[in-house]
């Protein structure tokens, strides 16, 4: 079973790119895993966001409608499971989703080989030892599928998560769930083996009981830093290991603003560096400027520091959205008792 995640097809870089990088990238993230996913002849899962974003532009939705039939048209052992994440959800539920979309299309034509999981199954398995919880609406229900998880001992299963891990800003974000310390330990006693999609960089936990896979490619220069190489996941009968899907190496570059308008790499993804003075900060960005657009680069981002302020461009779309997000009074209530909370919520009024 090959598992991938935050593909995020269709996605719209604004920041760091021209309008030519960025279709370009578009078209790159598709080719990127119409190219994966002909390495596998089994059941593939994409743990969620496949899309960008709720609602991606029509034609992304058409072209991943096709390259995923032809890849189960050319293999009737091949299988494909889409698992909802945060960026295929809507709390307020009157739209349909780009994701639920494609879901309908690729159902009503392969109803014996494709599978939509998303918060109406809760805790389901998906293939023999392999389980899923997808995205919830809210903190409170992804908790309660935990629960179901653990009732029963489930030694050496795996189970698909779409959340960050230990992250308690992300605690009072409902668009972006968090897998608590306390959610964490029950899972470990219950004796899963924890597959978690959402966050971008790669890493393990608890003796590698807890594989966060990272996303599959980068999508931004933030997707780059500390990382040396990105991997999707191969689950077998007897063991999961990591196949790699993308190099740092000839692919991303630190450069500093003074030599930028000399690099002569081919990098697809480069993050200009250095300090600047306030005087200078109209020369950083002209010079950044002219290198995007005689550069073959993808993403190129502004983190010039400006007499010591280090720039926010390269920030991606899913930590924007959690500080938008933060519920900043939710956080004061939970210190406050039921009468300081009442009197609170008097003075705002």
């Amino acid at each position: 079973m090959l598992i991938i995640n935050d593909t995020h097809i269709g996605v719209q870089r604004t920041g760091g790119t021209t309008p030519a990088s960025a279709i370009t990238l578009k078209n790159r993230l598709r080719q990127r895993l119409a190219d994966l996913l002909d390495t596998c002849n089994g059941h593939a899962v994409c743990n969620g966001d496949l899309f960008d974003k709720f609602e991606v532009e029509t034609s992304e939705v058409i072209a991943t409608y096709e390259l995923f039939s032809a890849w189960l048209n050319a293999g009737l052992a091949r299988k494909l499971t889409l698992v909802m994440g945060n960026h295929d959800a809507s709390a307020k539920g009157n739209k349909v989703s780009s994701f639920h979309l494609l879901c309908h299309f690729l159902a009503t034509r392969f109803p014996d080989r494709f599978r939509c999981i998303d918060h109406n199954d809760g805790f389901c398995q998906v293939e023999g030892e392999v389980y899923a919880i997808s995205h919830q609406m809210n903190q409170d229900l992804f908790a309660l599928e935990i629960e179901k998880a653990c009732a029963t001992k489930h030694e050496g299963e795996y189970l698909l998560l779409h959340c960050n891990v230990k992250n308690t800003f992300a605690e009072h974000s409902d668009t972006s769930l968090n897998l608590t310390d306390e959610l964490l330990g029950k899972l470990m006693i219950a004796g899963w083996i924890l597959v978690v999609g959402h966050e971008h960089q790669g890493y393990t936990l608890r003796g590698g009981r807890v594989v966060v896979v990272g996303n599959q490619w980068p999508t931004s220069v933030a997707d780059c830093i500390g990382e040396k190489s990105k991997n999707a996941l191969v689950i077998t009968e007897t063991s999961c290991f990591t196949v790699p899907t993308w190099q740092a190496e000839g692919n991303y570059a630190e450069v500093n603003w003074r030599d930028i308008a000399e690099h002569a790499g081919d990098e697809k993804f480069i993050r200009v560096t250095g300090d600047a003075t306030s005087a200078e900060s109209a020369d950083v960005i002209a010079v950044i400027s002219r290198f995007r657009q005689k550069s073959q680069a993808l993403v190129v981002s502004n983190s010039v520091k400006i007499d010591g302020m280090a720039a926010l461009e390269e920030m991606n779309s899913d930590a924007v959205g959690e500080i938008r997000a933060f519920d900043v009074l939710g956080a004061i209530y939970e210190h406050l008792d039921e009468r300081e909370v009442e009197t609170v919520k008097g003075l705002l009024e």
